[in-house]
């Protein structure tokens, strides 16, 4: 039998597939603001959310993906909440700013925090609520050299704190849905619903393709489903307090890309808020987590049977749960 962590994950499923998934956001976010300068914010969304669906529909060869008994009207709503929240934070980066709207949406940790408390049973503790302020300040720190408040950007400003709002939502919602279904199924329907949602802002046309833009929408959709996918595996085997954390720190590798790649500076505060969030990270990765579920459902990479089973197993076990 696995030994598990106070948490309540097993010493197999640590941190590393939640830092990961961090990383990839991080990556993803630089290579939206990259795509954004040749194509509006909700068109990248819609392309991110159609490439990565179709890499899902790929990888799993189409099997596994019906929801189990029960499940269809939340795994849509899952769906329906986190293509709002992607689109709402796209629509905040256009009207506030990457910086203002960065630092917005890094909010959503404490809403999934919130929101899991009454309806998953996790518990709130002091260290859970230490790692929220401390990824706030974080935050703050990382991007807020880059911000100006001016009256002009309040549009974008409530789109960006609608997406931490929903994005929390969401978080909470994934974090149900992993008792009874698998990532792959998670984030494939949620990647389907989200290309639809968007898929109106497709009709005032694209640009010319560039070679730029070709490379920058590649990345959005690489970086996005490997993301997206890590985090609702770890949702499997994290609070959501915690998974959001983590995946709160995205932020940094945005920072750190911008800086390597698009000649963004390096100074200070950015350091100390990096320092701030990954403290973050590690109180809460201490804290009791409460009613975890011991048993996620099965989880391979997309496509991959473990050792012995074939798609069929695979698919029967979950259902069976």
């Amino acid at each position: 039998m696995a030994t598990r962590h106070e948490g309540g994950s097993t010493l197999g499923e640590g941190l590393l597939p939640l830092l990961a998934s961090s990383v990839l956001f991080g990556a993803m976010a630089v290579s939206v603001k990259v795509a954004t300068r040749r194509m509006t914010p909700v068109q990248v969304a819609c392309l991110r959310f159609a490439g990565s669906f179709l890499v899902l529909l790929i990888a799993t060869r189409g099997r596994g993906l019906v929801p189990a008994p029960g499940n269809l009207s939340r795994v849509i709503l899952r769906g329906a909440v986190g293509a709002c929240a992607i689109t709402l934070y796209f629509v905040g980066i256009d009207g506030a700013g990457a910086a203002l709207a960065a630092l917005l949406q890094s909010t959503y940790p404490v809403f999934a925090a919130a929101l899991a408390v009454p309806l998953l049973g996790e518990r709130f503790t002091r260290r859970t609520a230490t790692g929220l302020l401390l990824n706030l300040a974080g935050a703050a720190l990382v991007v807020g050299g880059e911000i100006r408040i001016d009256p002009s950007l309040l549009p974008g400003m409530l789109a960006a704190g609608g997406a931490a709002l929903l994005s929390g939502a969401a978080i909470a919602t994934a974090r149900g849905l992993r008792a009874s279904e698998s990532a792959s199924l998670i984030t494939t329907w949620f990647m389907a619903i989200g290309a639809v949602a968007t898929s109106p802002s497709l009709a005032a046309g694209l640009p010319p393709p560039s070679r730029e833009l070709v490379a920058a929408l590649a990345c959005v959709v690489f970086f996005s489903v490997a993301a997206q996918w890590l985090l609702h595996h770890s949702l499997g085997h994290h609070s959501a307090a915690r998974a959001s954390l983590v995946a709160a720190t995205g932020v940094v590798t945005a920072a750190l890309l911008e800086a390597a790649l698009l000649g963004r500076a390096l100074d200070r505060p950015t350091v100390a808020g990096a320092v701030l969030m990954l403290a973050a990270v590690g109180v809460a990765s201490g804290a009791t987590e409460g009613r975890v579920a011991a048993e996620a459902a099965p989880d391979p990479l997309p496509g991959v049977a473990p050792p012995g089973e074939d798609d069929s197993s695979l698919t029967s076990r979950g259902r069976s749960r």
